[in-house]
C-alpha cells in the first residue's frame, strides 16, 4: 500500500485531487462533458444526490470520493 501511494505521488501526470459533479449516480469530473462510466467508492458517512459537487482523491490507482462541497 505504501509503495502504491508513493508511486501515485511520484507520477506528475496524475492529479492527486479532482473536483466533480454527481450526475445520475456517477461522477462528471470538472472540465469533462460526460460522466465517468466507473463507479467510485466513497467514505461511509456521505450521502450523494444528483448535482452534488464532490472532492475526490487519487488513492491506489483510482479515485475515492472524500466528501461533498457545500
Amino acid at each position: 500500500m505504501i509503495r502504491s501511494l508513493y508511486n501515485d505521488i511520484a507520477n506528475p501526470s496524475i492529479e492527486p485531487y479532482r473536483l466533480g459533479t454527481i450526475i445520475g449516480g456517477k461522477v462528471r469530473f470538472d472540465g469533462e462533458t460526460t460522466a465517468s462510466n466507473k463507479v467510485y467508492k466513497k467514505l461511509n458517512n456521505i450521502t450523494l444526490s444528483d448535482n452534488d459537487r464532490v472532492l475526490l482523491a487519487y488513492v491506489s490507482g483510482t479515485f475515492v470520493i472524500l466528501g461533498k462541497i457545500v
